[in-house]
């Protein structure tokens, strides 16, 4: 009897933990970043290069966050985590970092831009500085 109880509070319990774990990233380039931001307003664009890097030119409106900053973690913990993110760094390896936290964390909607900002400014889109 009990175990008939069981079994479907387990289930349950699987299928929410799949559900959760089944988070996942989506692979954009620049160009599709350029349109997703002309088309909607609500995006949040993360840039996880150093402040530098950022000073340099940056995507027009991102928050920047160095991923290498021990604070980083938390910093990005504390957004919004129902808010639409866009992250992007130099390459795509620090914003893999911080998109497969950003997913460990429960966030909702992340986009990877894989070309990152060189592919940004090489696409002659806006920067700023």
């Amino acid at each position: 009897m009990k175990m008939k109880v069981l079994l479907p509070v387990l289930v349950l319990l699987l299928s929410s933990f799949a559900a959760v774990q089944a988070q996942k990233k989506v692979e954009v380039s620049s160009q599709q970043v350029n349109t997703m931001l002309q088309k909607e307003k609500n995006w949040v664009v993360l840039d996880v290069r150093t402040p530098n890097e950022f000073n340099e030119g940056h995507i027009k409106g991102a928050i920047n966050i160095n991923i290498y900053d021990q604070n980083a973690p938390g910093r990005i913990d504390k957004l919004n985590r129902n808010a639409k993110y866009i992250v992007y760094c130099r390459t795509h390896n620090r914003s893999g970092i911080a998109v497969e936290h950003m997913m460990q964390s429960g966030f909702k909607t992340i986009y990877q831009m894989m070309d990152g900002f060189p592919g940004w400014a090489a696409n002659r889109l806006p920067v700023q500085k």
